[in-house]
């Protein structure tokens, strides 16, 4: 019976793998909600509420700018590459043309014909459109309800947890509240080195950019410093804007300015980060690694976002839940076991 209600759990819990997930982001955020509340307390001695709703407003208006700023920003420079890269391809075409290669459309009766061969099918392209727009307002949903469970989490952590423990059974109450308030306390001081990796990593960055003259520098270091919480993944993926940032500026300027990116992420991965992390929580590389790609290929790109906080909470339970009170649990003597014989 325990182990088809196992079975059953593991089931539910895989099906149930995106809910779970935007749970997990929540409880994530709201640490971060209480981090900054009880930053504020320092500044502002008022009750926790209303420090909590200061907050929350600076984030959300925050987050506001941001997008409004970045998603401009973003269009433009996405405006700027289209550009560069149909620069690029005519004066390909043209020297093409200067060594004796045919090019389609130079002819007036196969313009049409050889326009129509490089366009994409309209239905395909209004399909990709359609799965575009669902898929951002998906995201749009998922970050709505991940504010308002941050929100209502931070704002009573501890009823929350007195609910959950109200489901176990009486003397196991204590022990496993205990254990909540390390992975708490674990993931708490998780997120503050976290955030101050990326803050580095966004500064160090953007002003690198910002020296080196290439364009929309801020913005492409705090692209860096965000995607940054994602480890091993996030640095390649900031890599990509600045490497196309930076291509028009010739090709010596680009391998400079990727040389001190990579030098900039290197010491922020093996020197910054380990020793900011190590107050908190040690996570070996290779488990941090295996389990990116685990909960990539099984939940997608939110698996990948919180594989590493997941770790550091599973790896705290699983350490005193199982291995402290269980395997290494004292296993009472033979000689004060019951006589059963006797009996």
């Amino acid at each position: 019976m325990a182990a088809l209600l196992a079975g059953a759990g593991l089931i539910l819990a895989y099906q149930l793998a995106s809910t779970l997930l935007l749970v997990f982001a929540g409880v994530l955020l709201a640490v971060v909600l209480d981090v900054a509340a009880l930053g504020l307390k320092r500044i502002l001695p008022i009750h926790r509420l209303a420090r909590l709703a200061i907050v929350t407003t600076i984030a959300c208006l925050l987050l506001i700018a941001a997008i409004v700023w970045g998603g401009m920003r973003l269009l433009n420079e996405a405006k700027n590459l289209i550009d560069i890269a149909s620069q690029q391809a005519s004066m390909i075409a043209e020297r093409l043309e200067a060594l004796g290669f045919a090019v389609p459309g130079k002819d007036g009766g196969s313009n049409a014909a050889s326009l129509q061969s490089y366009l994409p099918d309209p239905e395909q392209l209004f399909g990709h459109a359609q799965s575009t727009f669902s898929a951002a307002t998906g995201v749009v949903v998922n970050t709505v309800i991940i504010l308002f469970l941050a929100i209502f989490f931070a704002a009573n952590p501890a009823g929350y947890r007195d609910g959950f423990l109200k489901l176990l059974p009486v003397d196991r109450r204590a022990r496993i509240g205990q254990v909540l308030e390390e992975t708490g306390h674990t993931l708490r001081w998780w997120l503050v080195g976290q955030l101050a990796t990326m803050a580095i990593v966004a500064v160090s960055i953007g002003l690198m950019l910002l020296l080196m003259g290439i364009p929309n520098a801020v913005l492409l270091g705090l692209l860096a410093g965000a995607l940054n919480f994602v480890p091993f993944l996030g640095p390649i993926l900031a890599g990509i804007p600045v490497l196309l940032a930076a291509m028009p500026e010739g090709l010596a300027m680009l391998a400079l300015v990727m040389g001190l990116f990579i030098i900039i992420e290197s010491i922020e991965g093996y020197l910054i980060n380990p020793l900011i992390q190590k107050r908190a929580v040690y996570l070996p590389p290779a488990w941090s690694l295996a389990a990116l790609v685990a909960f990539g290929a099984l939940f997608g790109g939110m698996g990948v976002a919180l594989a590493t906080p997941i770790l550091a909470v599973a790896r705290i339970l699983v350490l005193r839940l199982y291995v402290e009170d269980v395997l290494e649990r004292p296993r009472p003597s033979p000689s004060a076991a019951p006589d059963r014989a006797r009996i």
